[in-house]
This record gives structure tokens, C-alpha cells and sequence, in this order.
């Protein structure tokens, strides 16, 4: 597939600007999904997606910028949590719920409940004008 041979790419930009141990350790073992402007990468657990997240993040975002020719929005996480939390997505919701479907969804909610809040910020700030308090 094509995600994984740009990936392949990524990596080999990666393996060049990083010592040889720091990328066999950190990223030889990794793997993606890519989803639209999404780029889940899959690690073998949470100290290497923890470590590729705090260390190497900006790197990564720069090396895949520079391969996809244009920004991803980047996830990192243990591989098959990604298959396991959408399943249990299917199972919640009755039917099949991609990751990228439910984060999207949850953005629209926060953005939903933002727009209430600054609603009702607004009323109150009406109401403390026209009485003020003494």
C-alpha cells in the first residue's frame, strides 16, 4: 500500500538524522495506518510511544511533512489498541466506528459545548450589567 511505503520513507529519512541505536530502539519496530490527514503510528508498547511522543515528536512531524508534503495530524499508540477501541466503538454505538470517526466526533461535541459555554457567558455578563451588584 502506499501509506506503508511512504512510511518506509519516513523511516529512512529518520533512520539518517539518527544515531543507529536511537532509531533501531525507537522506530525500526513501528508501523502506521494512515487515514486521510491521519497518521497513526503503531508501537510495541507505551514506553516507546510515550518516548516517541516527548522525544522525537517534532522530528516526526518535520520528517513527515517532508515525505507527505503536507501536515498529518499525529497519534502514537501500542499496536492493536487502535483495532480494540474501535470494536468496542461497534459494540457501543451499534455500528463500525473508526478512530478518526469518534475523535472527530468528540471535537465537534467539545466544540458543540464551547460555543454553549461562551452562550451563557454572555447572558450572565448581560444580566450583572443591567444589576449590577453593591
Amino acid at each position: 500500500m502506499k501509506e506503508h511505503h511512504l512510511w518506509g520513507q519516513v523511516k529512512t529519512k529518520l533512520a539518517q538524522k539518527l544515531p543507529g541505536p536511537s532509531f533501531d530502539t525507537w522506530f525500526a519496530s513501528t508501523a502506521v495506518t494512515v487515514d486521510e490527514d491521519w497518521l497513526i503510528i503503531e508501537c510495541l508498547n507505551e514506553i516507546q510511544c510515550e518516548w516517541l511522543q516527548t522525544t522525537y515528536g517534532g522530528l516526526i512531524s518535520e520528517t513527515v511533512r517532508e515525505v507527505f508534503g503536507r501536515n498529518m495530524r499525529i497519534f502514537v499508540s501500542v499496536h492493536g489498541e487502535r483495532q480494540k477501541i474501535e470494536k468496542r466503538l461497534e459494540q457501543r454505538y451499534g455500528a463500525p466506528m473508526t478512530f478518526r470517526q469518534y475523535i472527530t466526533r468528540l471535537e465537534q461535541q467539545m466544540d458543540e459545548l464551547e460555543k454553549r459555554i461562551d452562550q451563557y457567558a454572555r447572558i450572565i455578563d448581560e444580566l450583572l450589567a443591567s444589576r449590577p451588584i453593591h
